[in-house]
């Protein structure tokens, strides 16, 4: 089975006049410029919003959008030219596969794996962590996150350590949820 929102993508890039645009392998630079304190504020700042949200509906399918459009959320009281240009790269990265989503497929088995991963003060603005993660059922990806905290780690073990203690919290609850469906595990 698989989980698509092309027409939505499509929509979005035709609504935004990038339909013709050239597309980007990544959806964001090495080195994202967001965090540039030069520059003038958008006059439009519901036209960003709206963008943002668009993005967060379409992250429902792609995963691999997650942390950009994560960065660019945490603009959304006072964007600047440089988020708005990070919002449109994003754009231009879906329009290399607008019809990429979910793919579900029968392995015959219900293992669950997860992984994660953290930055150290990786928020130029405020030194706190951003942690993501992913969980997989049966070679199928579930469950996924990007987040940034609210608190400031002390170490990279720390963030890391922290990282994996959500992983492992989401892991045991997609085994419960399935264990009050019926499912067993050896």
């Amino acid at each position: 089975m698989s989980l698509s929102q092309q027409k939505y993508a499509i929509d979005l890039m035709k609504e935004t006049g990038l339909l013709g645009t050239k597309p980007v392998d990544t959806p964001m630079e090495v080195n994202p410029s967001v965090w540039d304190d030069s520059g003038e504020f958008l006059e439009d700042k519901a036209k960003y919003r709206r963008l943002v949200g668009k993005l967060i509906y379409l992250t429902v399918t792609r995963s691999d959008i997650s942390f950009a459009v994560g960065l660019v959320s945490r603009f959304l009281d006072k964007p600047k030219q440089v988020q708005w240009d990070a919002s449109i790269r994003i754009l231009q990265y879906i329009k290399k596969s607008p019809g990429k989503g979910l793919l579900f497929k029968k392995n015959g088995h219900l293992k669950i794996e997860g992984y994660s991963d953290a930055d150290y003060a990786g928020s130029k603005s405020d030194r706190k962590y951003t942690f993501g993660y992913c969980t997989y059922l049966g070679g199928n990806l579930v469950t996924w996150r990007s987040k940034k905290q609210h608190t400031v780690a002390r170490s990279s073990a720390e963030a890391e350590y922290r990282a994996m203690a959500h992983t492992a919290t989401k892991m045991i609850g997609v085994k419960n949820l399935l264990g009050e469906l019926g499912f067993t595990f050896n």
